[in-house]
């Protein structure tokens, strides 16, 4: 299933792990940035699963997205979260050896 996403960097999602995926933007680097590999974080907002509270937290500095997003995997399923969904600075970023984003951008 691929996964929702959105480039809203402040997005609230319920019931989910985000990955939030950073580095230089065409953007940034026309603007004469130096290109950086992306980079990610993985976030979640408090919620109450049928696995307990979980309080909101992160866990960061992941040089690794692919790394970053199988972490996210197990948080889900050791929290158990709805879902992984991506924040990402722009879609050009996404890596197809990461998995599938959604055809659209969006969180529903």
């Amino acid at each position: 299933m691929p996964y929702a996403w959105t480039t809203d960097q402040d997005v609230l999602v319920d019931n989910a792990i985000i990955v939030s995926i950073g580095g230089a933007d065409a953007a940034m680097i026309a603007f004469g940035s130096s290109y950086s590999s992306p980079a990610a974080v993985i976030v979640w907002h408090s919620m109450v699963t049928a696995e307990g509270f979980f309080a909101a937290g992160s866990d960061t500095d992941f040089h690794d997205v692919a790394e970053a997003l199988a972490r996210a995997e197990i948080l889900r399923k050791q929290m158990g979260a709805g879902r992984v969904v991506i924040s990402i600075r722009e879609r050009g970023m996404w890596r197809h050896e990461w998995g599938e984003l959604a055809e659209w951008e969006g969180i529903r």
